[in-house]
């Protein structure tokens, strides 16, 4: 078995998992940007798998080829569809939306690269469909790092690095395809459907997206587990000094500790996580850790 096969079907896994993630999340929260996430990497995942089937079945390359050069205008949407998707996420990132001029501009730039692909002249039409691909590209780029500069100071830092890194591996991957091109348009032949800057700039993305969900699981979890506390009160029927001292169990303090900033006694503090212990059903701390770890498994499953 090949590297390259082992490669196409890692890959292919990869970007399904991440598109198939983020759209459970937009299911969840209803997040934009999620979505178009998830619709970037349905198309890498669509691109990985043409590829794939290119390369191992021959007879596919050769029905791939003629549909190419049969019908070019369809290379030409995907590549702006997948443009736009990149402005779109950047744009839920930045919190920032389509004005009527930069709609204009887009919607300008993407009829005149689909017409181009209708042109008689092929050298025409590549070197048309590139210029406003490229156009839209720096477009992205030059708009991310103005919107960068301008939300420094006012948004999260979480977003703030993410955002830096779709702008700069971005423009990593447009300056390499950039050189690729004009390194194909000066030694000749035809272009080979796989690009490897275009990989690379997924792959990179592929790796930022699984941190950004390892991230957002974990900011997750955090606020579920701030939340379960009050939530176990209401359930368990547990007083407000019996919530507030669930709260500091719950964060390891000692009975000494609690005694001190509640400014009662350590004798009122056992009584009071007695009564807590026998609402709960627990009669250690122990089983008190194991019975907020349940809770919170059960908090998650319920998708609270």
């Amino acid at each position: 078995m090949s590297l390259a096969f082992l490669y196409n079907v890692a890959s292919c896994i990869a970007y399904a998992l991440v598109s198939a993630a983020y759209g459970s999340l937009y299911y969840v929260e209803r997040r934009r940007g999620y979505l178009f996430v998830a619709l970037i990497f349905l198309a890498y995942t669509i691109d990985i798998v043409l590829l794939f089937m290119y390369e191992f079945v021959p007879e596919f390359a050769m029905q791939f080829e003629g549909a190419r050069n049969a019908y070019p205008m369809f290379h030409t949407a995907y590549n702006m569809v997948v443009i736009l998707l990149y402005r779109l996420v950047l744009g839920s990132l930045l919190s920032r939306r389509f004005s009527p001029i930069e709609g204009f501009f887009w919607a300008v730039c993407m009829m005149v690269a689909w017409a181009s692909g209708a042109s008689s002249v092929e050298t025409v039409a590549l070197w048309r469909e590139f210029l406003f691909a490229r156009l839209l590209a720096l477009w992205v780029i030059g708009y991310g790092a103005c919107c960068l500069v301008a939300e420094l100071q006012h948004m999260s830092r979480w977003r703030w690095v993410f955002s830096l890194v779709l702008v700069l591996v971005y423009a990593l991957g447009e300056t390499a395809t950039y050189l690729d091109f004009f390194g194909q348009a000066n030694g000749g032949g035809f272009a080979s459907p796989r690009k490897a800057p275009v990989e690379v700039m997924a792959l990179c993305f592929t790796v930022a997206a699984y941190v950004f969900l390892a991230h957002h699981r974990r900011m997750r979890n955090a606020k579920l587990a701030e939340s379960l506390v009050p939530w176990i009160a209401r359930e368990y029927g547990l007083t407000k000094r019996e919530e507030v001292l669930l709260s500091l169990l719950e964060k390891g303090a000692s009975n000494k500790e609690i005694a001190e900033q509640e400014y009662i006694s350590v004798n009122t503090v056992k009584t009071h996580i007695s009564n807590v212990y026998a609402k709960l059903g627990v009669s250690s701390r122990d089983e008190l850790a194991q019975k907020l770890r349940e809770e919170l498994r059960g908090r998650k499953r319920a998708g609270f």
